[in-house]
């Protein structure tokens, strides 16, 4: 049995509202103007309001704007040595607020836009001055549901290993990775991403604060999206795929999947009292809610939406802390959540069942 506590996050300094980044859009696009107004419903109805960087670059009137400055993509070795000049002191920040100084027995680092050997694990057991010999390990480029893999780890070492205490760190950097090319993909990808990281504490043994019981896993690949969702390293960067056709599929697909999850702990929808859904997107976060027959309360996710956008993998923990903090939230209530990420995989975990 393991239960997952004290969760901490962090955004980098730069605070950006949806406004202000698709002016910067506008005009590095150099759209006609009947394409600037197309761009400007689709940031209309994003459902975010604001999203933080570790650039300057995206405020069009700022005194430095020095990393996307001419019209040539930047390299991805450019990028990566800016992903570890910022990451390792946000991961950290994160990192601290959910030790709350107490031991830690093993770390589990989570990152898709950043990776390096040695890399951010043995750079935060220095940061954080953790011993030599803590055990570590890595999940990366998995996407927006790694943070899964992650738990699922966490979990196994609980479960093998007396008063384990695991570190689960996940920082992502995903504006770094704004490229300029036109594609609806990427238009889609430059909307909806930003900075951020997270951290909470897995233990073996029950924590006296308010925590959450890890019950089962359930992981799905749905075939027919795999060319929808993509995550590729290229020459100019880390290039997204994002079709259109994204959240239809969760849509069709959250049903069968909900069933199957809860069927393992032989529970059901309606004794859940609180869901968590990675907010992939408005559409996405729209279209659960419609197939949950706008009953289930996830307001949890469409909070994180708005205040920062989507983290990918950091985001899901920003998600759980919102319900861990909320007034009428018991430890023994029913939680159900569920990320999803290239493949079309969609992975699930459920609480305090």
């Amino acid at each position: 049995m393991s239960f997952l506590s004290s969760i901490g996050t962090s955004l980098p300094k730069y605070k950006y509202t949806q406004t202000q980044l698709l002016a910067y859009m506008q005009a590095m696009y150099r759209f006609e103007p009947r394409e600037a107004q197309k761009l400007a419903l689709m940031y209309g109805r994003s459902g975010i309001e604001h999203r933080y960087s570790t650039l300057s670059d995206f405020g069009l009137n700022q005194e430095v704007n020095n990393f996307f400055e001419d019209q040539k993509e930047v390299s991805v070795s450019k990028r990566m040595e800016m992903f570890f000049k910022h990451a390792p002191e946000l991961a950290a920040t994160a990192a601290l607020q959910a030790m709350q100084k107490e031991p830690i027995t093993h770390l589990i680092t989570v990152s898709c836009t950043g990776m390096a050997a040695p890399g951010l694990d043995i750079m935060l057991i220095k940061a954080l001055q953790l011993s030599p010999e803590t055990p570590r390990t890595s999940v990366n480029f998995m996407g927006c549901y790694a943070v899964f893999h992650a738990l699922k780890m966490a979990d196994a070492i609980c479960n093998s290993t007396p008063y384990a205490r695991v570190l689960l760190v996940s920082v992502e950097l995903c504006t770094l990775h704004f490229n300029q090319a036109q594609t609806t993909d990427l238009i889609a990808a430059n909307l909806l991403f930003g900075d951020g990281a997270s951290a909470c504490i897995i233990s073996s043994d029950q924590p006296k604060i308010p925590y959450l019981k890890l019950s089962s896993f359930y992981s799905l690949i749905i075939p027919k999206g795999n060319a929808d969702m993509a995550w590729h390293i290229h020459e100019d960067g880390f290039l997204m795929t994002l079709s259109a056709y994204i959240p239809q599929l969760i849509e069709e697909g959250i049903g069968p999947i909900l069933e199957s999850a809860l069927a393992k702990q032989g529970t059901k929808k309606e004794s859940i009292q609180h869901w968590a859904f990675h907010p992939g997107g408005r559409k996405i976060v729209d279209n659960i809610a419609k197939a949950l027959n706008n009953n289930a309360n996830i307001s949890a996710s469409y909070e994180v939406l708005r205040e920062v956008g989507n983290l990918s993998s950091a985001t899901l923990l920003f998600v759980l802390k919102k319900i861990l903090e909320r007034e009428n939230y018991t430890s023994d209530q029913p939680v159900f959540s569920a990320g999803f990420g290239p493949g079309l995989t969609v992975e699930t975990c459920l609480f305090n069942v």
